[in-house]
């Protein structure tokens, strides 16, 4: 018995190795195959786990940059995160955890545009209150609810935490041109466009609201 259990976590270590290995050099499908092999032997296994879950991340994150990714693919990359959050109670996971939970969201977003991700996006943002990302689709949804002051305080949150994040800056001035409050869009749009220049949109707006600002000057409206 005693050389059995020798032998089993031998086995289980060489597993965990050549997944690693695998994972290493870009060989996901086989580091895939190696830590399932691992996890046979010991479902518990932290460092299967947390390769296991890497690995399809990686190839989930491949397959986004090809445009190609699925609800079923980030599904499955979220339930490998879920399981090993069981064994691996370190914060080491949760950036890529919180990561897959907001490609999770959009991903279900793109497949039914009436799904309510919200809770997707919170535990994201629980798990990492630094993915700017999660808060960003988390306050264009609260907009499309009519959530507005909502989604304000969070675009400028963002915007307060990472100044060069451009896209709160163009939601942010949407919701102000939407009210039909052209100074403020104006504001937020400039201060974008100044934060981060080289971003088309911004520039953009920003001429298309100091445009639309000195016509109200012109007209005697402003």
């Amino acid at each position: 018995m005693f050389f059995t259990a020798i032998a089993l976590c031998a086995c289980v270590d060489d597993y965990v190795n050549r997944g690693n290995e695998a994972l290493r050099i870009g060989d996901f499908d086989r580091a895939v195959t190696n830590f399932s092999k691992a996890l046979d032997e010991q479902p518990a296994n932290r460092d299967a786990r947390y390769g296991l879950a890497l690995s399809y991340y990686a190839i989930a994150e491949d397959r986004e940059h090809l445009k190609s990714a699925t609800t079923e693919m980030w599904e499955r990359t979220v339930n490998e995160f879920r399981i090993l959050s069981k064994v691996d109670s370190t914060d080491r996971i949760a950036p890529a955890y919180s990561t897959s939970l907001f490609y999770l969201a959009r991903a279900t977003l793109m497949k039914n545009g009436r799904a309510n991700v919200i809770s997707l996006l919170d535990q994201s943002i629980r798990l990492d209150s630094a993915n700017y990302f999660s808060h960003n689709l988390k306050a264009i949804l609260l907009g499309n609810m009519g959530r507005i002051e909502e989604a304000k305080k969070i675009f400028v949150f963002i915007v307060t935490k990472e100044p060069k994040f451009a896209s709160a800056y163009l939601n942010l001035g949407n919701l102000y041109w939407a009210e039909g409050d052209v100074e403020s869009a104006w504001d937020i749009w400039s201060m974008g466009h100044e934060a981060v220049p080289a971003d088309v949109e911004l520039a953009r707006w920003t001429a298309t609201a100091e445009d639309s600002l000195k016509a109200l000057v012109s007209s005697g409206e402003l």
